[in-house]
């Protein structure tokens, strides 16, 4: 296992469940749900990533989708942002988020999800102010409160969806970064190339050190 690294079934052409995952510790209190942030204070949804361009209609670039409870169909995507929660959804903040499991985790259980990064024509380039955010897991817990082990299914580590190999991925500040890119891209050439007209998903995603 090691980082930077594919990860397995990535995106929106993907129906796999085994791609992202979040494990807990203790039991919680209600159903988690995903989130994306402009940063680690998790106060505002201003960047680019949000607002979108006149390109993609002004909406999220981030999409998630919850494949906890059953496995997406291809194209999953939503062509629009859902107000509130959803099992697919583009992210922003508390405003359009996605419910990640319809129970209530128990000790040691897992949500999943998968994640596409769209990018349109008039994107700004470079992306690093604009596209940079926090993705976060909004949970709630009565007892004994719970740690979180981020995790990815990994390529490199010989993951597939029917026996995934699971990663951790180091959360926080100075933590690791979920990188949309090009199909056939490196680990020393993590790009994502903006289309000349239209918009582009992501063709795979890799979990990175920088």
């Amino acid at each position: 296992m090691s980082v930077p690294s594919n990860v397995a079934n990535a995106g929106n052409n993907s129906s796999a469940q085994n791609v992202f995952r979040v494990v807990f510790s203790q039991a919680l209190s209600a159903s988690p749900s995903l989130e994306a942030w402009d940063d680690s204070t998790f106060s505002s949804n201003t960047k680019e990533m949000f607002t979108g361009t006149a390109g993609n209609g002004g909406i999220p670039y981030v999409s998630a989708v919850a494949t906890t409870d059953t496995a997406p169909t291809p194209l999953w995507k939503p062509v629009a942002p859902v107000g509130g929660g959803a099992v697919a959804n583009r992210l922003k903040g508390t405003t359009n988020f996605v419910t990640l499991t319809t129970t209530i985790p128990g000790v040691g259980a897992a949500v999943r999800f998968n994640l596409d990064w769209e990018i349109s024509f008039d994107t700004t380039v470079p992306s690093t102010t604009t596209c940079n955010g926090v993705l976060a897991v909004r949970y709630s817990y009565s007892g004994a409160a719970p740690t979180l082990t981020w995790q990815f299914n990994d390529v490199s580590a010989g993951g597939t969806e029917s026996s995934p190999q699971w990663t951790g991925i180091t959360p926080g500040a100075a933590g690791q970064f979920i990188r949309p890119t090009d199909s056939g891209v490196s680990s020393a050439n993590l790009v994502f190339t903006k289309p000349s007209a239209g918009v582009l998903d992501s063709a795979q995603i890799w979990v990175s050190n920088t």
